[in-house]
């Protein structure tokens, strides 16, 4: 998949987007922003990239996205064919909207979501209900009460302790979104991971010598830049599994790896299972 960068266009007289989309399916790229995001599907089933992480959507997931995080949804192909509408309630806002208020005492919890944020986070249980009607007021909130609804919804999220990272290892290891240089090698491996790359090339991209953008990448992320891209393949090779429609051996270069040992050596070196064991515990 490709990833593309996306401007995010607010309405007038607003300092930040929240919508409710209904349509036959979804038909965003593989994309990501410098906002904030809160996605909650009401409508619709499929896949859910986020990061490099890969799980099934149904009506009632929720999930909420930091700057930079590349991200798509995908319908299931039954879905779009029935002609069945997926819908969602989407909210964004600028990374630097509260800006002014992040070293103040009483925004210090939301302060710590929105790095958390970085990450992914899942969000379930009575967090989830309660977010739910939240964004239905904010839908018809107007003027300084709608600013005042965004605060209370985040101050929802930042007191809940149900909270899931779906990137716990990037969140932990690297803040990446924090470096440029990091950030364009990671959307250039989302989007390459297909193909042979070329640490060379991504060195170029990153505006270093191959052996200080080496050393760099494993200060920034506690890994090797080949560990990542095999990080990244198995991750969507878990995806393609979970699809159930390809061998593992198609999988397995549709993913990039070109040989079908080394395949099955890395998938078990990242996941601890070799993908038939993969597949049979998920289902």
């Amino acid at each position: 998949m490709k990833v593309s960068s996306e401007k995010i266009i607010y309405p007038v007289q607003s300092s930040f987007k929240v919508l409710k989309y209904a349509v036959p399916q979804f038909d965003m790229p593989f994309h990501y922003h410098s906002e904030y995001e809160l996605v909650y599907i009401t409508q619709g089933s499929g896949q859910r990239y986020i990061g490099k992480s890969i799980h099934n959507f149904r009506p009632g997931d929720m999930v909420f996205m930091g700057p930079e995080l590349a991200h798509i949804w995908v319908n299931e192909k039954q879905k779009q064919e029935s002609g069945v509408e997926t819908e969602a309630i989407v909210l964004q806002f600028s990374d630097n909207l509260f800006q002014s208020f992040m070293d103040t005492p009483e925004f210090s919890q939301i302060k710590q979501l929105l790095n958390r944020s970085q990450a992914g986070l899942k969000i379930g249980g009575k967090t989830r209900e309660a977010v739910a009607n939240a964004l239905d007021t904010l839908l018809e909130c107007q003027g300084t009460e709608k600013l005042v609804c965004l605060i209370r919804l985040l101050d929802i999220l930042a007191r809940a302790d149900n909270l899931v990272l779906l990137n716990p290892l990037d969140y932990q290891e690297r803040g990446y979104h924090k470096d440029h240089r990091i950030n364009v090698v990671y959307h250039y491996v989302i989007s390459k991971y297909q193909q042979r790359i070329s640490v060379d090339e991504v060195a170029r991209l990153a505006h270093m010598e191959k052996s200080a953008f080496c050393r760099f990448f494993k200060t920034k992320t506690q890994k090797t830049f080949t560990r990542f891209v095999n990080e990244t393949r198995v991750n969507h090779a878990c995806g393609l599994l979970l699809e159930n429609k390809l061998s593992v051996s198609q999988i397995a270069y549709e993913v990039g790896f070109n040989n079908l040992a080394n395949f099955y050596r890395q998938f078990q070196k990242i996941t601890g299972k070799t993908p038939g064991e993969f597949k049979n515990d998920s289902n």
